[in-house]
């Protein structure tokens, strides 16, 4: 006995949907070009989210132009070649997180929508060696998470050398470990003030040498 297809929902109409212009510019108000804007809301379906992507232009311009109708359609921005951080992953928000949320209804165009990028993000580059040899170890694994949200946190592994989008405004506690299970494990200390906290700076990228004692 055959199984039935299942129906697959047909893409909806362009009168359905609706469109956001808008501009999206930095900090200082400039606008950003190429930068990458969709849009979400919490009425979409999974699978559809986010529908409507689009790029910036010269200007900072941007159409949206086959954006879900919904009361609360949320505009996000970002730009990772400029640091620019996706805010989607709670890790990256910065402490005060603020974007424009629109009320789009089908075949209505929305216009005037402005999109301030947050400060740029800051980029951690991380080598892991062992003490003694120097050498870089074969695989560790990390824990990064926010002091204003111990909850927050960002974990994986892999390489024992990589590179790393921090967020600003908020201390980040760091530990790491090796995959060998033959080191000591080690936690993030400012050599100068003795805080277990990392603060990464604005557009910068910092490097960090840490050396794993043999257990």
């Amino acid at each position: 006995m055959m199984m039935a297809a299942a129906q697959q929902p047909s893409p909806p109409a362009a009168d359905d949907l609706g469109i956001i212009k808008g501009t999206v510019v930095d900090p200082g108000g400039m606008p950003v070009e190429d930068a990458r804007v969709y849009a979400a809301s919490d009425h979409y379906p999974p699978m559809s989210r986010p529908y409507s992507v689009t790029t910036t232009n010269a200007k900072g311009e941007f159409v949206l132009d086959r954006v879900i109708p919904a009361p609360d359609v949320v505009i996000h921005a970002y730009k990772d070649s400029d640091y620019y951080m996706d805010v989607i992953f709670a890790f990256h928000n910065p402490p005060k997180l603020e974007m424009p949320e629109v009320g789009v209804k089908p075949g209505e165009t929305v216009t005037g929508v402005t999109v301030r990028l947050m400060p740029k993000a800051a980029k951690l580059r991380l080598n892991v060696r062992d003490a003694n040899t120097k050498e870089l170890i074969l695989g560790i694994g990390f824990l990064f998470c926010r002091e204003d949200n111990p909850t927050h946190c960002l974990g994986g592994g892999g390489e024992s050398d990589r590179d790393q989008f921090m967020p600003i405004g908020v201390g980040i506690s760091i530990k790491i470990e090796a995959d060998d299970g033959k080191h000591k494990k080690w936690e993030y200390r400012d050599p100068r003030t003795g805080s277990r906290y990392f603060r990464a700076k604005s557009g910068e990228t910092t490097k960090m040498d840490v050396y794993l004692r043999k257990k």
